[in-house]
């Protein structure tokens, strides 16, 4: 229990710790699942559309919030999305079609990180554009 109410404290969820599921915003159970995946403290993460169904605000929280377990955990994650937004978080960007790796796409490390920055100053990840 103890552990538990560490990890949804460290995803900003402890002043929720007594509400049901149907009681929480999409945001909130995202945060809540991501939570859950970290009780065993996973080397990896995989993530299907882990902001699909967020608004902007879910959205920017749930990618500092992944951000951070990559950084500071130093968690590997894996995730799947249609958000072209969020692909220019990641370190490698690889494109699937029928099943099969149809490309790899180029990451500018450089303007990643000035694009982390800036989700961590105002959150933009959820549409924002990269300010130059």
């Amino acid at each position: 229990r103890a552990r538990s109410i560490e990890l949804l404290r460290s995803v900003g969820m402890g002043h929720r710790l007594d509400h049901t599921p149907s009681q929480l915003s999409g945001g909130e159970q995202q945060r809540v699942t991501i939570a859950r995946a970290m009780a065993n403290e996973p080397d990896l993460l995989l993530l299907d559309e882990p902001t699909g169904d967020l608004d902007t605000k879910n959205t920017d929280m749930v990618m500092r919030l992944l951000v951070d377990l990559n950084r500071a955990r130093g968690v590997t994650l894996i995730m799947v999305t249609h958000d072209l937004h969020l692909k220019s978080f990641a370190n490698r960007i690889v494109h699937l079609r029928d099943g099969k790796i149809w490309r790899e796409e180029g990451v500018d490390p450089a303007a990643r990180e000035r694009l982390i920055a800036q989700l961590f100053e105002s959150g933009i990840a959820g549409g924002g554009a990269l300010r130059e």
